[in-house]
């Protein structure tokens, strides 16, 4: 039962550059709703936003937050990015108002059958292979959530009853599910790893909030976990719903209960890297629980290439292979990039910290980079001490080159060390704030400096 915004004095929190504000605001106004739109950042670098939603009723508020727009509101949607613990949240309860999210309005609007997909790692890449391949299969079908660009909530008007929507869903979205106790009909968890601790108290609040993609669940829906990840095999032991589990090590995927695996047959791919596999692998068992036959899935899988941004190839550049994982934002990200490879590497690394644990990424650098390339932030201030100490334990060439400010420079450094043979990894595995916008501009910007010389 969809939200009644009718005539209502709705406050957008964040308009920011990649769709969720944005679809708010812009389903908001077409609701009928009096819409402001607050944001901290400056109008200059909202202007495409702003332009974007250009002829609708919508009055802005940028470069501040103010308690009076709060105060005002009958309902906040809040971008998922903002904390619950905000004093501007804490206003806006305060004096009566309701507290929403994107997530949730279309959750609530949407007819169709949506498959939820989360995860610490891996959930862009399993939501987007699995809708290619139900894609493949001719079934109606669309994908959105966390997925930059995409306006989710804009989606409603091509929903239908027979619809299958694939939702990448983050935390913080789930979070927005939790007030009304909704969950996805067929929910995926990939993996959980510590990630946004800075916004979470510990692992366990971070891991509950991944954990609304199947509280909420019926008997008859479905919930598919990965087995080889401690959190997720406790959550699909918890799951309300049908449970099916994933696994590497086991070499297939069952049900909760049985010892029948079916054997892993989909391993046929262009992507790289174990952790790629477990994406594959989680993606084709809820394919198959979906009814779509094995050949298709087979063939989506084989001409599947990946994601932008994520281990994805970019060229080859003087016998160089180049590689832009710019949404790797975390240490174990980082760490999963230089598994994915055997030749030689050349790193380009660095940015800001959410104070996650390096884990094994500083001792992988020192084993597998022949050359390493810092980009200055804070996070690179933690992780170049623990490189050094690497060095020392492993009694191998110290091999850093850095700290820069400037990428461009970083960049040039980079390529000019990469030899025939090599690959240039991208893979920051720390936030991009600072330096660029996000971790999608980051990216661009790298791809784009790659390609000029190509």
């Amino acid at each position: 039962m969809s939200i009644d915004l009718r005539g209502k004095r709705v406050l957008v929190m964040g308009l920011g550059l990649q769709g969720s504000g944005m679809a708010s605001a812009r389903y908001a106004a077409q609701q009928g709703a009096q819409v402001r739109v607050t944001d901290m950042k400056s109008p200059e670098i909202l202007a495409p936003s702003v332009e974007a939603l250009a002829g609708l009723p919508i009055e802005f508020i940028l470069g501040q937050h103010r308690d009076e727009d709060f105060i005002w509101a009958e309902i906040v949607i809040r971008n998922p990015g903002v904390p619950w613990s905000s004093h501007y949240l804490q206003v806006a309860r305060e004096h009566g108002a309701r507290i929403e999210m994107e997530i949730a309005l279309f959750f609530l609007a949407c007819e169709g059958r949506i498959i939820g997909v989360t995860g610490t790692r891996g959930k862009t890449t399993t939501s987007s292979l699995l809708y290619a391949i139900i894609q493949a299969s001719g079934q109606p079908t669309l994908l959105g959530g966390n997925v930059a660009g995409v306006e989710t909530l804009s989606l409603l008007p091509q929903i239908h009853a027979d619809t299958l929507v694939v939702l990448e869903l983050s935390s913080w979205q789930l979070e927005g599910l939790a007030p009304h106790k909704i969950s996805p009909q067929v929910a995926v968890m990939t993996n959980i790893s510590p990630d946004h601790l800075n916004t979470y108290n510990g692992m366990e609040d971070y891991a509950e909030a991944k954990a609304n993609i199947f509280r909420h669940q019926h008997a008859d829906d479905i919930a598919v976990f990965n087995y080889d990840n401690p959190w997720t095999r406790r959550f699909g032991e918890q799951a309300p719903s049908h449970t099916y589990f994933t696994s590497l090590q086991r070499g297939g995927s069952f049900e909760r209960g049985s010892e029948h695996v079916d054997p892993f047959i989909f391993a046929d791919t262009p992507l790289a890297g174990q952790h790629n596999q477990e994406n594959i692998l989680l993606a084709t068992t809820t394919a198959r629980l979906l009814g779509i036959p094995d050949e298709i899935i087979a063939k989506a899988v084989r001409s599947f290439r990946g994601v932008p941004h994520r281990l994805a190839d970019v060229c080859e550049l003087n016998g160089v292979r180049v590689i832009n994982d710019s949404a790797s934002t975390s240490p174990v990200a980082g760490q999963v990039a230089l598994e994915a490879f055997d030749a030689p590497i050349v790193l380009v690394t660095g940015g800001n910290t959410k104070h996650l644990p390096l884990e094994r990424w500083p001792e992988r650098i020192v084993e597998r980079c022949r050359a390493v390339v810092l980009l200055a932030g804070s996070g690179t201030d933690e992780l170049l001490p623990a490189i050094r100490a690497e060095v020392e334990r492993q009694g191998r060439p110290d091999p850093v080159h850095g700290v820069y400010a400037d990428y461009k420079q970083a960049l040039a450094i980079a390529v000019d060390l990469a030899q025939s043979g090599d690959i240039l990894l991208f893979s920051p595995g720390f936030t991009s704030f600072g330096m660029f916008l996000n971790e999608f501009d980051r990216g661009d910007k790298f791809v784009a400096y790659i390609q000029a010389l190509a």
